[in-house]
């Protein structure tokens, strides 16, 4: 199950029409108007289908609820980040949905306590299992706390993936590219499938069927996704340069990228693609996973005490129980191997249950000693400070 706990909503009136009728009205007109643009097709849930069932999906774009609720014409609940609860159009889908809503970076005990309420209350619930959506178009393998979810629930559970949906939306990219989506119903497993299954079997089966390798797929069935600024927000990602190996030292500009440092340069391609003279990768999935690599090397190698990674001119900011954000400090960020200084404060990492990031990789959330917090900033990269956080959380080697 995904990190973040919940936010419950007050008390939600399940005999209001309002969900459900807004929900139909979503699978039959409002979904295709939204996905017209991306060429999207998907298997359909059968009506008849039994509940209630969770349904767990894999995840690639801010869309991926409307594809959902394409598929499956009967009325779903689903859990949202929330940040949804700071802009219009979220809380106009809060109020016609009633989500369940996630602080991200936070643990999940809320979350999942709501999601079994309301599958024992007779509803069916969408999850994405994976909490954020993937960097380099790979879903990743998920604990065995998703299976455990399930079980908990007591219910039926249905699989469904999402192919083409990294291409049209990379979680790096500030712009949206046109090109083919699809959707399939993986597998349907009954209430008495899933009790006959232990909570390993099932995120087995998960992890299985919701399982996408973008560019896997894309080598072996080729597709175009035309857009602008294609390469933007390629550095919130490639952060380390796959030639001299600098930091930060990516610029972008319409589909071209450049490492400041050395100069090495290339384009990325309608077809998600890196080109380029002596590129070392032509792909964002292989150098991604080099890159991650390598920095989670460079922060096993710092000393302890010493400052692993530093940025400047970035904002600390709290976000209150009723959803408003607060701004704390604006200065220097320094990244040890223990823990993140900024703005006078201190966050031990073994006081940080849970760490995500947001919006293309340039905030950073987590919660600390009950509080939940952000680090963002214009030029921030956030996958750095995630990676000293995971290593920290590393089990002892000794």
């Amino acid at each position: 199950m995904a990190n973040p706990a919940a936010v419950l909503a007050p008390e939600p009136k399940f005999e209001k029409l309002r969900y459900p009728l807004v929900y139909r009205l979503g699978h039959r007109v409002i979904c295709p108007l939204i996905l017209r643009d991306y060429s999207f097709q998907t298997d359909i849930a059968p009506a008849d289908l039994p509940g209630p069932y969770i349904v767990m999906a894999n995840h690639l774009t801010e869309v991926d609820m409307f594809m959902l609720v394409s598929a499956f014409p009967q009325h779903m609940y689903f859990v949202a980040g929330e940040h949804l609860m700071r802009n219009t159009n979220g809380r106009r889908i809060i109020w016609a949905q009633n989500p369940i809503l996630e602080f991200k970076g936070s643990v999940a005990v809320a979350t999942v306590r709501e999601i079994i309420a309301r599958i024992k209350a007779g509803h069916n619930v969408m999850i994405f299992p994976e909490g954020s959506r993937s960097f380099n178009g790979e879903t990743p393998e998920l604990p065995a706390s998703t299976g455990q979810l399930v079980k908990m629930a007591g219910c039926g559970l249905v699989t469904y993936r999402i192919e083409g949906g990294y291409f049209c939306a990379p979680r790096w990219a500030y712009t949206v590219r046109k090109g083919p989506m699809k959707g399939h119903i993986v597998n349907i497993y009954t209430k008495e499938q899933v009790a006959a299954m232990s909570k390993q079997e099932l995120t087995a089966v998960i992890n299985r069927d919701i399982h996408e390798n973008a560019y896997e797929t894309q080598r072996r069935d080729p597709h175009e996704y035309r857009g602008e600024r294609l390469a933007e927000g390629l550095e919130n990602y490639l952060i380390k340069c796959s030639a001299c190996g600098a930091l930060d030292s990516m610029e972008t500009h319409d589909d071209h990228f450049r490492c400041k440092a050395c100069g090495q340069e290339g384009i990325y391609t309608p077809q998600g693609f890196l080109q380029g003279e002596g590129l070392r990768f032509d792909s964002v999935y292989d150098w991604g996973v080099w890159s991650e690599s390598e920095i989670v090397q460079q922060v096993r190698a710092a000393a302890d005490g010493s400052v692993v990674f530093t940025d400047s001119d970035v904002t600390l900011y709290e976000i209150s129980a009723s959803h408003e954000r607060t701004d704390l400090a604006v200065g220097e960020l320094r990244g040890f191997r223990d823990r993140l200084e900024l703005g006078g404060e201190v966050f031990a990492f073994k006081d940080i249950p849970a760490m995500d990031m947001l919006y293309f990789g340039k905030t950073l959330l987590f919660s600390h000693k009950g509080r939940h917090l952000g680090i963002t900033g214009e030029s921030f990269h956030a996958l750095k400070y995630h990676k000293l956080y995971v290593v920290a959380k590393e089990p002892s080697r000794s």
